[in-house]
């Protein structure tokens, strides 16, 4: 049906004419192919939900899970260079490691063959022109006259699709115009025998249009087209489609600008991965990867099939990938680590914290990211409590020096996460994510307030050293078992909320009833021995206060295992893995 209201249409025109309708008809169809992409990406990750992204930063933890989680994301976003901007942005955020990144940047790489192979195999079965009809009246009426909402994504995704055949379609039977022509035949080949007789210029030109059109797929399926009518060769298709493997690193790139070192990092491997593979079946281009290429296709008896670019397409980037994962990652890590440094967080907790952007791209990653930074202050809220404990019964410069860098990091952490949560709450979360943010924020007042605390007892104890006023040895008894509890609590509440462990929280809420009886007897006990003169009378004030801040610690840290332990806190729990 296409092909007849093309053909009439185009017959409408004579000679430059007619060439001219076919010129907006390839620009029609380029124009139809983008937008499909576009539409059918951006409705599969509507429907995976932003949750599919921190099922990406969770399942990442060996190489070959992140080449597995990196090939699947791309198949449901169908966007190589969308899955490798994410990982740029979860290097950036901290949420992943750049060891992490480079698997799934090369599953990714693989994930983006499997759209060209689906166009070649529909092309070749001479129904996409059907097809892509069908597609997009099923698509646009599912989105037009159904209400619910995962239909209606459903349907874009259907209509996007059919738009991506609609559009190669268009492009398809407008170059056939073309060769209709004998003298734009020969020019056509012309041209694209220079491509074919110099590789290199046809691998620059697949470069810098790929960066055009923001889509290597684009590139690849307008190669396969060119090729099936026979305006360009498979010498020189080859060439093309390499050149479309390095132009959609540019996305990846644009992503890292104005993130950290670490995210741009993740964008130079993602560049010198194509670029060596391109590079290597450059050199051995003529005599090696062509002649194989070409070997198999008179083999398959095939003749412009458009299968046979997408299987070129498909084998270079598994041996590219494999051979990276094998060989070269050492080295390809070595390189990043000497162009932005080795740590691979040298961006601070804090300094991350500074920059919303990924609250912008992704919420939930967002959410992922507060919840890593509040373990982090976690962390230093564990270390400054035993700092405490050490420092109450032997003074020690360095303990209180550290102690006191511990405060600071504490308080900077609870104003910057404060802010970044405030930031998120503006976001359109659903009831129990909003909850959840709530306690976050509750949470970091009370970690800062146990901070409080431990700086009371350090202070309390210089005060006593400085005075000479020293604990008898019942009192460094009784004052030590509460310590020793209060770590327990603090442990077991550090743990649960870096892992969302109820488990953990409902072991460290355990030792509040505790530490709460500990409080009474040891406050009666001290009063008896202040009473029978084995301590002295000013010893009494401190002692009591030193007590009281262990306690409220407690408090507080019962508040944080509370909030762990309510159903909305551990949402994600689905996701860990």
């Amino acid at each position: 049906m296409i092909e007849t209201i093309l053909g009439v249409s185009l017959k409408f025109g004579e000679g430059a004419g007619s060439n001219a309708l076919a010129v907006l008809y390839i620009l029609c169809g380029l124009g139809i192919f983008l937008f499909g992409i576009n539409m059918m990406g951006s409705s599969l990750k509507a429907m995976a939900g932003d949750k599919m992204k921190v099922i990406v930063e969770k399942s990442t933890n060996t190489p070959f899970k992140g080449m597995l989680v990196g090939f699947v994301t791309t198949m449901l976003t169908q966007s190589a260079s969308g899955t490798s901007a994410l990982a740029v942005s979860l290097v950036g955020a901290g949420l992943m490691s750049f060891g992490q990144a480079i698997g799934v940047l090369l599953g990714a790489n693989i994930g983006g063959t499997v759209l060209t192979i689906i166009l070649a195999a529909f092309s070749q079965l001479k129904i996409m022109p059907v097809v892509s009809v069908a597609l997009v009246f099923v698509g646009a009426t599912m989105v037009f006259f159904f209400k619910k909402k995962r239909f209606n994504q459903m349907g874009s995704v259907i209509l996007g699709f059919g738009l991506i055949f609609l559009g190669l379609a268009f492009i398809d039977m407008s170059f056939a115009h073309f060769l209709e022509d004998e003298d734009i035949a020969r020019g056509i080949n012309n041209i694209f025998a220079e491509l074919a007789n110099v590789p290199f210029l046809g691998i620059i030109v697949g470069t810098l249009f790929t960066i055009v059109v923001q889509s290597s797929s684009a590139t690849i399926g307008i190669v396969q087209s060119m090729y099936t009518v026979g305006s360009i060769s498979l010498f020189g298709s080859l060439a093309l489609m390499l050149g479309a493997n390095i132009g959609t690193t540019v996305t990846a790139l644009l992503a890292s600008l104005g993130s950290s070192k670490s995210a741009k990092k993740v964008a130079l491997a993602n560049i010198l991965i194509k670029f060596f593979g391109v590079v290597c079946f450059g050199i051995c281009y003529r005599w090696a990867y062509y002649p194989l290429v070409n070997l198999l296709n008179t083999a398959l008896g095939w003749d412009n099939n458009p299968m046979i670019i997408a299987l070129a397409h498909l084998s270079f980037n598994i041996v590219n990938s494999f051979v990276i994962v094998f060989f070269l990652i050492k080295p390809l890590t070595m390189i990043c680590n000497k162009a932005y440094g080795s740590n691979d967080e040298e961006g601070t907790i804090e300094e991350q914290l500074l920059d919303y952007s990924l609250i912008k791209k992704s919420p939930s990653l967002a959410m992922e990211f507060a919840k890593k930074a509040i373990a982090y202050m976690a962390n230093c809220m564990n270390e400054y409590c035993h700092i405490a404990r050490d420092y109450a019964f032997e003074k020690n410069d360095k303990l209180e020096n550290r102690g006191a860098e511990l405060e600071r990091t504490i308080n900077s952490l609870d104003k910057r996460i404060h802010d970044y949560l405030i930031k998120l709450t503006l976001s359109d979360f659903d009831t129990k994510t909003s909850k959840t943010l709530s306690d976050y924020l509750d949470d970091i007042k009370d970690i800062e307030r146990v901070g409080d605390h431990c700086t009371n007892i350090i202070e309390f104890f210089n005060d006593r050293f400085e005075k000479g006023l020293y604990l008898s040895e019942d009192g460094i008894q009784d004052l030590s078992q509460m310590f020793d509890v209060l770590l327990q609590m603090v442990e077991n509440t550090a743990k649960a909320i870096a892992e969302d462990s109820k488990e953990y929280a409902k072991i460290a809420s355990d030792f509040e009833d505790e530490i709460d009886k500990m409080e009474d007897v040891f406050h009666e006990r001290h009063v008896h021995r202040v009473n029978s003169g084995v301590c002295s009378f000013n010893n009494t004030e401190h002692y009591v206060e030193i007590l009281s801040n262990i306690e409220r610690m407690g408090d507080h840290l019962e508040n944080i295992c509370e909030s762990i332990l309510n159903d909305e806190y551990c949402q994600y729990d689905e996701f860990n893995h």
